[in-house]
This record gives structure tokens, sequence and C-alpha cells, in this order.
């Protein structure tokens, strides 16, 4: 039997594309992953905000089940990250008149500062406020304590959502036996664990490039000066490429299979004779493929450089770009944001910069590939014990029972698929076998036209009519049955169905033809033309 772990952090995050959930321990400054959990999320998260309550807190209690299983322990707190497209940040500047001249104390600062947080923002609330420069007197001053001075200028910058998105998240967990421990900006987070001391004091962009969103953050002189989260995802580029009637899952294998930024803009001629094809059988152009996986990428870059501009830092960035995020493990992204964005340094940051350690028990995660780094991120953040006591075993039967259910669903469904794939092929080498007749039967039906004295050539079209309907046979009616009423077969099913009636009509045709030739040419046939042409004359 598994130990029982005690004294350990969880950490929860909200994502577009999975919500997670990790268990670690710190020992020696190295952080111990114990457990690791996801849940593939679809409509319970867009764009990083709760979408659809119920399905989101099913998901939590699923993730949270699974962590427990393996650490034998009740989760109780667990640290969750605000992020989502709302969560930006917001320049304010607060003025005081201090009436005389007078050293700034400290109690001057808080009290400029707590007025910046109270700026009105309709439907949106303050999570965060970084101090970014003091103006006494007109002389900009980084630090303004013990500085003489009658006015005083303070220039903020408010990290700030939406308000419904702290309260859908304890909507969620008022759902699930799972208190909230804290309410952490995950961006922040993250960047504290991939910027380098160096990098945020040169001045960097560090760019997150998620599922449904891409944050942007940049620091300079060691303060945070701006932060975006644009609307705009590497799950846009599946959205693009499912419109070429592609899956979901099969447009992910695609980007990843395909996709190169370093081609983006060039043109190659080894691309121009490849093809795809795809899981109901079609042909798909390689190139066509790169394309619009550059055009969509390409378009997110186009993004992140407008709001880096916008930043006004875009000259004072000399440690660059640096990337993270799952949209990171894209091949030639980081060539492609420094032939588009005007910066000399582009670092992918796969891992954070703090020492982790997967343990045998922590399945699923992945410490290199970027994709877990916010996730991470919360947990070194985390300061609470979140463990509560002893685990009920009935819970690891009940999971078990789900889990069992869960992977059989999913035996069924790859087997459906497969079934569709396999009808897919055949369907599509039917297809040809009728356009070879159609062919055929045309063919024959100008031969009797051109030489319908001839028996042989009389018999032959005769026999062609009776065999060419051959291959529409059970093997045809059963591949039309399975694929009958998926959308994504309609167009090749309304094809093979004209095909069909294409054949009919020919081999109609032919047999019209081929009979009267065969009257024609009978010795009734060429007495009666020899009577209509000596009438004629």
């Amino acid at each position: 039997m598994a130990s029982t772990e005690k004294d350990f952090i969880v950490a929860i995050e909200l994502g577009s594309s999975k919500i997670s959930a990790i268990a670690g321990k710190k020992k020696d400054g190295t952080m111990h992953v114990l457990a690791y959990a996801e849940e593939r999320t679809t409509a319970c998260v867009k764009r990083g905000v709760v979408w659809n309550i119920e399905k989101t807190y099913q998901s939590v209690n699923n993730v949270i089940a699974k962590l427990e299983n393996v650490l034998k322990t009740k989760v109780v707190k667990a640290y969750v990250g605000l992020a989502g497209q709302s969560l930006r940040s917001y320049r304010c500047v607060v003025k005081r008149n201090m009436l005389t001249q007078s050293y700034i104390t400290n109690e001057a600062v808080d009290s400029i500062r707590q007025e910046s947080y109270e700026i009105p923002l309709p439907e949106y609330e303050v999570l965060e406020n970084f101090p970014q420069e003091y103006v006494i007197d007109q002389n900009v001053v980084a630090d303004p304590v013990g500085v003489m001075g009658t006015n005083v200028e303070g220039e903020y910058l408010n990290v700030i959502a939406k308000t419904k998105l702290r309260n859908s998240l304890r909507t969620v967990f008022g759902n699930t036996n799972v208190k909230i421990a804290g309410e952490l900006i995950a961006p922040l987070e993250l960047a504290n664990n991939v910027l380098e001391d160096s990098e945020k004091r040169s001045g960097c962009a560090l760019v997150d490039l998620g599922a449904d969103t891409t944050t942007v953050i940049i620091y300079k002189n060691n303060i945070m000066r701006y932060l975006v989260t644009i609307p705009l995802g590497m799950n846009n580029v599946n959205k693009d490429l499912a419109t070429m009637q592609i899956e979901d899952g099969e447009a992910e294998e695609l980007k990843l299979k395909y996709g190169d930024m370093s081609m983006a803009g060039v043109e190659s001629k080894s691309d121009d004779n490849l093809t795809y094809t795809t899981s109901d059988g079609r042909k798909l152009e390689v190139s066509q493929i790169r394309s619009v996986i550059n055009a969509r990428v390409t378009e997110i870059i186009s993004n992140v450089s407008n709001q880096i501009g916008r930043s006004n830092y875009s000259e004072k960035l000399l440690a660059g770009v640096i990337l993270t995020g799952g949209g990171s493990n894209m091949r030639g992204i980081d060539k492609a944001f420094m032939s588009n964005i005007n910066v000399d340094k582009c670092r992918i940051a796969r891992t954070i910069n703090q020492p982790v350690v997967k343990t045998s028990n922590a399945a699923g995660f992945i410490s290199d590939s970027g994709r877990c780094n916010s996730l991470v991120s919360l947990l070194m953040a985390g300061t609470q014990s979140c463990d509560g006591g002893d685990y009920d075993a009935m819970d690891l039967f009940d999971s078990q029972i789900r889990k069992d259910n869960i992977q059989a669903a999913q035996q069924k469904q790859q087997e459906q698929a497969e079934a569709e794939r396999e009808a897919a092929v055949t369907f599509d080498e039917i297809k040809a076998a009728i356009r070879s007749q159609i062919q055929k039967v045309q063919s024959a039906i100008a031969e009797v036209e051109k030489y319908g004295k001839d028996k042989q050539v009389r018999v032959k079209a005769e026999s062609l009519a009776v065999s060419a309907l051959q291959v529409l046979d059970d093997k045809y009616t059963q591949a039309c049955e399975a694929l009958d009423g998926k959308d994504k077969f309609k167009q090749s099913l309304r094809e093979g169905s004209d095909l069909a009636e294409m054949l009919r009509d020919a081999v109609g045709s032919l047999k019209e033809k081929a009979a009267q030739a065969k009257k024609d040419n009978s010795m009734m046939g060429r007495f009666k033309n020899f009577i209509d042409s000596v009438v004629n004359e």
C-alpha cells in the first residue's frame, strides 16, 4: 500500500484547453511534484474565463479526486490562478498637495497608493498595484520617502480584471469540498518563475502562448510596466484547420506535424507534391496546411508586436522576448518573433528557473514543454499545507469505477472512429471504381455508335451493360450505411450518390444503343434500310 503524503501544497489552474491540478512539497529548495491530474475542457472554460459553472466544478472535483487517489490524503485547500481575457494593466496617476514643504513619509506614500486602488472602473476590480515612478515638484524619483517637496504625483500600474472573474471562481469552489487557499494572479507568478532578474532589469517581454489567449507582460528596471491578455491562442489554428473539414484531434496533430514558423513566407518546392490523407480519406496539400497554420500564428505575433508598441517600451527591451506556454513548442516560433518584432533576442522558456523534481507518482506531468510552467509557478507561490487528514478508501473505489467507465467510453469512441475511417477509405475506393466504370461505358457507347455493324462490338457492349452495375453491390450499400448521418461525410456520400446515378444513366444509354444497333443490323433491319434508301432515291 502506498504511503500517505502530508504537508503538501496544491495548485489548480483553470485553462481553456484543460483544468489541471498539481500537488508538491518543497525539500531543500527543490519542489518535488507528488501528483498531477488534468481534465480536458470543451465548454467549461473559454479564454481563461469560467463559462459553465456546473461543468467546471465537476471537472475540479474530478482532478481533486485523482490527486487524492495518489496522495492517499484528503485535499481541503488549493491555490487558484486568476487569468483570462479581461486581465490587463491600467495606468493611473494620483496627485497630492502637501500644502507646505515637508519630508514625504511612508504614511503619505501609502495613502497615495491606496487612493490609486480606489479609482472607479465599472465592472472591473483592482487585483494588484505596482508603483511606477513618483514626481516630487517636477523631479522624477523612484522612492519618494524622505524627499522634501510640496506636490507629489504617483504613477501606478493597476492589474485589473472583470469582477465576475473572481466571483465565478468562488462560485465554482463553493460547490466543491475544497477551499481556496489563495487567489494568485497566474501571469505574475509565471513571470516570477520564468524570467531571470537580469531580464527584468534590462527590459523584456514575456509572452505566454496559451490555448485561447496570449498574455504579454513587460518588465523594465525590475518593475512590471505592462500587461495585456490577447483573445487569440493556438486553438485558433485548430479552428482554422477545422474549416478544411478536419476534426479537432486531427487538427492538433496536423499543427504539431506541419507547423514550422521558420518557413513562414518562404515558398518551399519540397511541399509542392506532398499531400496528407485525412481520416475520411481526402487528400490535402501540405503547402495549404502550412499556409493556414502560418497565417494564424503570424496574426498572433502581429498582435503581440502591436501590444509591445502600445506599451511604449518596444525600444527598451534589451533582453528581448521570452516565450513560454504550449504554443512555444511550435518549430521556428522564436525566429518568427524575432523577424516580426524589433528585438535581437528571443528565448524559449520550457521550464521554470527553480529546481523541480517529478516523482514516480506524478504521471502525466511534463516539466520541460512550457505547458505546465504557469501551474508549477502557482505551486511555488503556495505556503499553506493543503492536506486534510485520512483518505476514504471508498472514494478510491468510486473513482476507479468512474475511470473504468471513462476508459470504456474512450475505447468505444476509438473503435467507432476506426470503423468510420475504414468505411471512408472503402467508400473512396468504390467511388474510384464507379468513375472507372462510367468511363468504360461512355467509351463503349461511342464504339457502338461507330462500329455497331460489328457483332463483337455489340456483344461486348451488352456484356459491359450487365457487369458495370456490379460495383453498386452490397459493399457499396454497407459503406453508405456506415457513413450515413455523419456531417463530415455528407459531401462524400452526395458525391457517391451522384456518381451511382451517372453510372445507371450511362448503362441505360448503352443498353439502348446496343439494342438499336442489333436491330438495325438484323436481316429485317438491313432489308428495311434498303427499302428506305430506295424510296429516298
